[in-house]
């Protein structure tokens, strides 16, 4: 693999229209977090995988053998400077596959984004999904349209109960995880609909989460700007994880 137009594995051109970031790669030589400029032409060989992010947020991926000229992708796009910062801090932060189970990735997400709260201790860090609401974090959280969803905990072990209440119409549900579960059935006696909903777990902790029901979901290449639009950022870095262990 090669890069022409500058100097190869150097964050070159961070001003130019159409830089791309990468995001996933199985070719050692392109790693995620890259600022890659739009005077360079990427040589991907035979066989490799490559996704990046454009300055609009929009993805692509491709497949070796390619020669990809940087400058023509994206023309016309106009830059999304936010998406763009925050995606090239979380991909710079994030540890690959190689380096670490996907547990050990820290979460750098927005604090003020997520309502100040962390992911408890010792869970692992959920897979991207449309489907599953994590119990970990505060958030605003994206989910298929009418599709049923689960609730999902990154440390299974004991049996728990919580209770799920819909702040809208107070209608208020209780949920089990049984022993070593990692997910069960979101209630349906709340509804999904968008708005606020307060999760209290069995030791008193309240999360409180943000539905915000997506339809029709987007396109592989615009998940992420959508993510990013509605503020479901635990689904952004969630994205952002899988595309690096989808590349190796």
């Amino acid at each position: 693999m090669a890069l022409t137009g500058c100097l190869a594995l150097l964050l070159c051109g961070r001003g130019a229209a159409a830089e791309v970031i990468v995001l996933g790669s199985s070719a050692a030589a392109l790693k995620p977090g890259s600022v890659i400029a739009d005077t360079a032409t990427i040589d991907l060989p035979a066989g490799e995988r490559l996704r990046v992010m454009l300055p609009s947020g929009r993805t692509q991926e491709f497949k070796g053998p390619a020669a990809i000229k940087v400058g023509s992708l994206g023309a016309g796009e106009k830059r999304n400077e936010s998406l763009w910062n925050d995606v090239r801090r979380l991909v710079a932060n994030q540890k690959t596959a190689s380096e670490s189970s996907v547990g050990a990735v820290r979460s750098v997400a927005p604090k003020a984004a997520t309502g100040g709260s962390t992911r408890s201790q010792g869970a692992t860090a959920p897979q991207f999904s449309w489907r599953r609401v994590s119990i970990d974090s505060d958030g605003d959280v994206c989910v298929e349209k009418s599709a049923p969803l689960e609730m999902q905990r990154g440390a299974p072990g004991r049996p728990m109960s919580i209770v799920v209440v819909n702040m809208q119409s107070r209608k208020r549900a209780t949920a089990e995880f049984s022993v070593g579960s990692a997910t069960t059935a979101w209630p349906q006696g709340v509804g999904t609909e968008v708005g606020r909903y307060t999760v209290v777990l069995s030791d008193g902790v309240k999360r409180e989460i943000r539905l915000r029901p997506i339809d029709p979901l987007p396109a592989a290449d615009d998940t992420i700007r959508l993510l990013h639009s509605q503020r479901c950022l635990q689904q952004v870095e969630a994205w952002l994880r899988g595309q690096q262990i989808a590349s190796h």
